[in-house]
């Protein structure tokens, strides 16, 4: 082999081991029980906050405001796919949100409810 060959061998082994692909997916938050099948159905002027925590846990926040408490439930997945190169990297990252929101009056009973059109799946 003559030193030439050896020089663009060793160039292009370079160049490959400079490049590679990622992907990436992480899940944060509480689990979306309200998605499940199983949750029970929530009723304004009849449910609990003790019905709603017993159903889907603790939530993520607990707003108090003036004459309410809202328990917000957030669940949020993330993915990323990425190319690395030698002299040029590109990322691409999309996060989804899965949200309920539940309002409860002083006595505890719930006003309101509503969760997000978008859904992020459940983990088992």
């Amino acid at each position: 082999m003559t030193k030439r060959a050896v020089c663009i061998g060793v160039c292009f082994g370079l160049l490959v081991l400079g490049v590679g692909c990622a992907t990436r997916q992480s899940q944060m938050g509480v689990r979306n029980a309200w998605r499940d099948a199983s949750a029970p159905p929530f009723e304004k002027g009849r449910s609990t906050q003790a019905d709603v925590m017993a159903a889907l846990g603790p939530p993520s926040q607990i707003i108090g405001l003036a004459d309410q408490t809202v328990f917000y439930y957030l669940r949020e997945q993330a993915k990323t796919k990425g190319l690395f190169l030698v002299v040029y990297n590109q990322t691409k990252e999309s996060v989804d949100y899965d949200r309920a929101i539940f309002f409860f009056d002083r006595q505890g009973i719930l006003t309101n409810f509503a969760y997000s059109a978008e859904v992020v799946p459940r983990e088992p």
